[in-house]
């Protein structure tokens, strides 16, 4: 018998978020002035509040032993009202299940959603992560474009990628990571029409509570009911919520797939930290917290985009989430540089910025600036003096 080990393009599917991130560490190491807009962990700290609800379940014996495979009790019935109340969803406590981030709980569902020879259809950019999740299951992936100049979805390519007969999982992530795209209630609309529940559809709304110029609606809260049995929501409490590494993610689910993936965490998960879970119950209260991230960022979104439009890169304008991205595609053809690796390991080197190359999402020359560094607009206007000089 020979060892077996899954043939994966390794040097197109290392992230270079963690590449560029490592990078800057070594340098920071040796004493250099380096800001990271890398990985999209906010620098505000956790609320008290609930760090002292996490502190005091540490020495509670009763919930640092519960073990539920599809998430504390408690926490279910907290996210389906706060679904219910805030976006509402018709959530209920057993369509809530619990895992330790959104990106387990998205490849569970590909695993379980996705036969042989199927697709899964993606927006591109795309975040990673569905990228590498269809790849461990040999699904084929489609792509469906997201126009830069309007950062609207172009549906003429997705009439043509998608497959009634082909077609398990349709990706909608909105607010977009990395464009910071937002996708219009019409345009959600006429996806599921064109959809007509032939495949399950996937709303990542990670970055729902933090959308810069208008208040979150959830599809599920408006789509027609023909349409509810095949919608998916998926979120966590990693960005807005200040948790990123508590990992507590969470999808509300319709009814062909709950008993599946209660299934699969009974066997793979066990249970997620309790201790973390109970944190969350506390967090669901907090509508402040999220908005303070929320107007800081739109402020730094801003500001990037009227600091760097013009300057020989051009900034796609971010409606939403953690991140706003720069189309470098003049920029690397007339510098002689191969891609945005290049490009971020040039800049990274020359004005200590550390940003993601755009080959992370299906920009080869683009890159992805995180808005989560205090010192970000000083960040902005060395990269300013990098594509001036």
């Amino acid at each position: 018998m020979s060892l077996y080990v899954k043939d994966l393009p390794t040097d197109e599917l290392e992230f270079q978020m963690f590449v560029l991130d490592e990078l800057a560490d070594n340098l920071i190491a040796k004493g250099e002035d380096v800001i990271k807009l890398t990985i999209g962990i906010t620098e505000f700290a956790i609320p008290d509040k609930v760090l002292k609800v996490i502190a005091d379940t540490v020495y509670d014996y009763t919930k640092t032993h519960q073990v539920h495979p599809q998430g504390v009790q408690e926490l279910r019935e907290a996210i389906a009202d706060y679904y219910s109340r805030t976006f509402k969803v018709p959530a209920t406590t057993d369509s809530v299940i619990v895992n330790v981030g959104t990106s387990a709980i998205f490849r569970n569902l590909v695993q379980l959603a996705c036969g042989p020879g199927q697709e899964i259809m993606l927006p591109l950019p795309y975040y990673s992560m569905y990228l590498v999740s269809a790849i461990l299951v040999d699904a084929k992936v489609t792509f469906y474009n997201i126009d830069y100049k309007n950062s609207r979805v172009d549906m003429d390519s997705f009439r043509r990628a998608f497959d009634p007969d082909r077609t398990a999982m349709v990706v909608l992530n909105n607010p977009g990571n990395p464009l910071g795209n937002l996708l219009h209630k019409e345009e959600i609309i006429e996806i599921n029409g064109i959809v007509g529940g032939h495949s399950f559809i996937v709303n990542d709304e990670v970055y729902n509570n933090c959308v810069f110029y208008q208040e979150y609606e959830s599809p599920p809260s408006y789509l027609d009911e023909r349409f509810q049995p095949n919608n998916i929501i998926i979120n966590s409490f990693s960005k807005a919520f200040r948790m990123y590494t508590k990992r507590v993610g969470f999808a509300i689910l319709p009814e062909p797939l709950i008993m599946p993936m209660r299934i699969m965490q009974q066997h793979t998960l066990l249970c997620s930290d309790p201790v973390n879970q109970w944190g969350m119950i506390e967090a669901l209260k907090d509508e402040e917290s999220p908005r303070e991230v929320l107007e800081v960022y739109r402020t730094r979104a801003e500001y990037a985009y009227d600091t760097l439009h013009s300057v020989g890169c051009d900034p796609i304008q971010s409606f939403g989430g953690f991140y706003i991205v720069l189309d470098c595609n003049r920029w690397i053809r007339d510098h002689g540089m191969k891609d945005s690796k290049e490009l971020a390991q040039d800049i990274l080197y020359r004005v200590r910025v550390a940003t993601v190359p755009g080959s992370d999402f299906g920009i080869s020359n683009g890159l992805r600036l995180s808005f989560c560094n205090s010192r970000y607009n000083e960040a902005i206007d060395r990269l300013k003096d990098y594509f001036l000089h």
